[in-house]
């Protein structure tokens, strides 16, 4: 029964322990590692044929920032932009393709903006409490997931209990820039379900968005306060109901440029932004078939007020109804199939008139999970989808994964994406375009992984390409443009335990990312290393050292900063003290040698800052 297990396990769809409670216990395998992502389904890493990166909820605590975008810059094949301190805008590119080529969703409710110019998520201020796992699904994946999802998908969950009874846990730290953080979270388990509660607060004076060193001195502060809740309650043995929630609040400032000498300057801007999700559903089991039915919610509403512009309110909403299906028709081979509909709207006002639009998509999929051998797991996926402005678009992905070895593992995937025009693009007055099609992708990726050292060390070296037709750009107004951007590189990876107390891990990305002009990809890095070591040199002491050397970083010279540079190196420290089994205090340093650089020309950021925190269980 080994090539039973990964399958009635690791591919139960959709709830894992819904399978546990249907199969038998001497044919359940427990795995070392579930990936969630990239087959929409629980699946063994080993039997993954695409390629994600896994942050767990260690990892969270270990690294101590308080933003998830901190933590997703240490990823290969991720690169972070900041413009300016927190709360400020913010971007991010998975190979080469930035965030409205990315699908993100918090405990399944996804969370890109529907009234951004482009539909693109906003992760500046979304803060690591209160989540207990991240996976980086990377490559076009819209034959499962839809449009958006050209470059990958960010799928981020709470954190979710691990023994019966509740546990609570807090986190007070302050520090540099006048810095206030605490959350509290409260997790319960029972064998009828669980669930989990969070309540986070961030609070910080800042400092100036636009470049410290061109002059500017006026600090840009951020306050942002978040609640959310997710929760599963097992009915009977086969039905389970679920859901989560959250509601999120921020509010700050931000810089801009001067009227009359367009040098990007410190400006009294303030925004002040809400966003609000919901979902829920249930899984049901009935013999070979599983089913997952929810809906969800997502709102946003926006103000900002300019100086030299005046007030502007964006809004807009997004729900979705999803079916997800799963058949087992063999020991060797999964079915999924599923459909969803989901509905965006947009509202805009500002000085410069009124915007609305909403759209609607239709998707229908089905997915195959063959396993012919126990060493070798495919997967192939097509799906269709309807927009109500452009009509259908199909897509499809295939993948494999092989052990070649006990410990060599061999990954492929190939896979075609969409991206939708966004409502700006399509019924802005001034600029937008009625007659634009989606822009259309096409993926690969060939990786090897390598365990060595009696499981101590782990290297993996992957290959991807990724290319972009029918671009939309902006001329005059948003046009399709022709010609192909091209994503080329390399991602190196690697952990290795030299003792029980001391561990390596690092990454490198070589990213060659092109427009379709054939120039460079703005804000994409050709070389991103990052290397961090973890110790414990005596009994309750844990210290921890990062390092980020980022080259070849472009942008526009609009901002003609004195301070742009396109190379720097970051180094991070922590250092953790045990008071109790429950309890720790801690010492964060941030860019300990006082890196000066930018990742968007002519905005600041952080320089040397120092942390000091309490974290505990109770």
């Amino acid at each position: 029964m080994r090539r039973t297990a990964p399958l009635l396990a690791a591919l139960a769809l959709p709830y894992a322990a819904a399978a546990q409670d249907v199969a038998p216990a001497e044919d359940v395998t427990i795995l070392p590692e579930v990936i969630v992502s990239a087959n929409r389904t629980p699946t063994a890493a080993a039997s993954t044929g695409s390629s994600v990166s896994v942050i767990t909820g260690q990892d969270i605590i270990n690294d101590g920032r308080p933003f998830v975008l901190s933590i997703l810059a240490t990823q290969p094949g991720v690169s972070v932009s900041q413009a300016g301190p927190a709360g400020t805008n913010s971007g991010f590119a998975i190979r080469g393709a930035s965030q409205q080529y990315v699908r993100v969703a918090v405990d399944g409710i996804e969370i890109s903006d529907p009234t951004s110019t482009q539909v693109q998520a906003s992760l500046s201020g979304l803060l690591l409490d209160g989540v207990g796992r991240i996976e980086v699904l990377k490559g076009s994946q819209s034959a499962l997931y839809g449009g958006q999802a050209v470059a990958g998908v960010i799928d981020i969950s709470s954190p979710r209990a691990t023994e019966d009874g509740l546990q609570s846990t807090y986190v007070l730290e302050g520090g540099t820039y006048g810095t206030a953080r605490a959350a509290y979270a409260l997790t319960g388990q029972n064998d009828r379900g669980d669930f989990s509660l969070t309540a986070a607060h961030l609070q910080t004076d800042g400092f100036s968005a636009a470049e410290r060193a061109d002059g500017n001195t006026e600090a840009d502060g951020y306050d942002g306060n978040r609640l959310s809740a997710t929760g599963t309650f097992r009915a009977t043995d086969n039905l389970s109901l679920f859901g989560s929630a959250f509601t999120q609040h921020e509010s700050g400032d931000f810089d801009g440029f001067d009227p009359i000498t367009y040098q990007l300057v410190d400006r009294d801007n303030t925004y002040d932004t809400t966003t609000w999700g919901a979902r829920a559903g249930f899984d049901l089991t009935t013999g070979a078939l599983a089913s997952r039915v929810a809906v969800s919610w997502f709102d946003i509403d926006r103000d900002t007020d300019e100086e030299d512009i005046g007030h502007s309110n964006f809004s807009g909403d997004r729900v979705k109804v999803e079916y997800l299906g799963g058949y087992t028709v063999s020991d060797a081979l999964l079915l999924q199939f599923g459909a969803d509909w989901t509905r965006e709207t947009a509202r805009t006002t500002s000085p410069y008139g009124a915007t609305a639009g909403d759209a609607d998509v239709a998707g229908v999929f089905g997915q195959a999970i063959w396993q012919p051998v126990e060493a070798l797991t495919l997967t192939a996926a097509l799906r269709n989808d309807d927009h109500s402005e452009f009509g259908s678009y199909p897509t499809g992905r295939l993948s494999a994964a092989w052990e070649a070895l006990p410990d060599t593992t061999v990954r492929a995937s190939v896979g075609t994406g969409f991206r939708a025009p966004s409502l700006y693009e399509l019924f802005s007055p001034t600029y937008g375009n009625r007659d634009l099609d989606p822009e259309k992708s096409v993926s690969a990726d060939l990786g090897v992984e390598q365990g060595f050292a009696e499981g101590r060390g782990l290297v993996s070296a992957t290959l991807f390409l990724l290319d972009i037709d029918d671009l939309i750009d902006f001329t005059t107004r948003f046009e399709q443009v022709p010609g192909t951007a091209r994503s080329r590189g390399v991602e190196l990876a690697g952990s290795y335990d030299l003792t029980d107390s001391v561990s390596l891990v690092g990454n490198y990305t070589y990213t060659h990312s092109r427009t379709a002009t054939g120039s460079r990809r703005l804000r994409v890095p050709l070389h991103d290393v990052n290397v961090g070591v973890e110790a414990t040199p005596v009994s309750r002491l844990t210290t921890g050292v990062e390092v980020q050397y980022v080259a070849g970083l472009p942008d526009e010279p609009f901002a003609n900063s004195s301070a742009w540079r396109s190379d720097y190196t970051l180094v991070n420290a922590r250092v953790a003290y045990a008071l109790t089994d429950a309890a720790e205090v801690y010492v964060r340093a941030e860019n300990l040698f006082d890196e000066q650089y930018q990742t968007v020309e002519g905005y600041s950021t952080a320089g040397s800052a120092v942390y000091f925190g309490v974290r505990g269980t109770f």
